[in-house]
């Protein structure tokens, strides 16, 4: 059986009832897939962007895949290694307007972007954990998410990628694993690591990073990438009132999205992005919240 062999070290037929979000199906993604799909969990994949000869090194994908979409280039592997789970695909970019697609059990940033990052950080804020992972050259690390994801990037952040500096392969897939393993800990209600696990496998060094929510009574900003913010209100919305107000719906009972200018993401919590906008348009939206 194809399970035999886990089913003392973790309740599989539990874990077979779950099904994780994955965003982002690169180096981090694509190995992260493929190990929680060896483990018999249902998956809903989430990425926009097509094989090239560059992942060829770093990610699952194959010669043979070049040019296909990630998402049903993965769907096709990992339906060869466990038909049984089920998977769903998307093959649009996450953003704003369609955030319902993250609904599931448990979603795993696999991304190389804040925008998007924060957008999950936005959709999950005082809702549900989630996991965020993070790569580059020998460098990983993977933090689950309790409260938000500015806890860990508190003012402007690096935005070195992939693409400029490279990833070691086994980094994907040491980061892959931690991620994989503290999804399944989160599924079955096990202890799960709380602190930020960060790691350098060319040095062998393995950190645990204790984060310490910030109790916050100022509004936070922080300047995301191609001039989006990320903002903290600190208090509660109330969101009814701003969909009557702004004349658009709700999503979810908790995002509401308004498309002026510039598109505006809130979350009832109080915690808002805004897309393509300036500090100025940014701080004149923050008068009328």
């Amino acid at each position: 059986m194809q399970y035999q062999r886990i089913r003392n070290i973790i309740d599989i037929e539990k874990l077979r009832k779950k099904t994780i979000s994955i965003v982002g199906l690169g180096s981090l993604g694509s190995f992260t897939a493929f190990l929680l799909a060896k483990n018999g969990i249902n998956l809903n994949l989430i990425d926009f962007d097509k094989v090239s000869i560059e992942n060829l090194n770093s990610q699952i994908y194959s010669r043979k895949d070049i040019g296909k979409y990630k998402t049903k280039a993965l769907d096709e592997y990992l339906k060869k290694i466990n038909k049984e789970i089920k998977i769903n695909i998307t093959t649009k970019k996450l953003n704003s307007s369609n955030l319902k697609i993250l609904d599931s059990d448990l979603i795993i940033d696999c991304t190389d972007n804040l925008e998007t990052r924060f957008l999950i950080d936005s959709y999950c804020y005082n809702k549900k954990i989630w996991i965020h992972t993070a790569a580059l050259k020998t460098i990983g690390l993977v933090y689950v998410v309790k409260n938000s994801l500015s806890d860990l990037y508190q003012s402007r952040i690096s935005l070195d990628s992939c693409d400029e500096h490279g990833i070691l392969n086994t980094t994907s897939f040491m980061t892959a694993s931690i991620a994989a393993t503290q999804a399944i800990k989160i599924l079955l209600n096990e202890e799960h690591e709380k602190d930020l696990i960060r790691f350098n496998i060319w040095k062998n060094t393995f950190d645990k990073i204790k984060i310490k929510p910030e109790k916050r009574k100022k509004i936070q900003v922080i300047k995301l990438c191609r001039n989006n913010y990320s903002v903290n209100l600190n208090k509660k919305l109330d969101l009814n009132m701003l969909s009557k107000k702004y004349k658009t719906l709700l999503k979810n009972n908790n995002i509401l999205v308004i498309n002026d200018k510039n598109r505006i993401v809130i979350n009832g919590n109080g915690y808002i992005i805004f897309e393509d906008t300036n500090e100025e348009e940014v701080k004149k939206w923050l008068k009328f919240l």
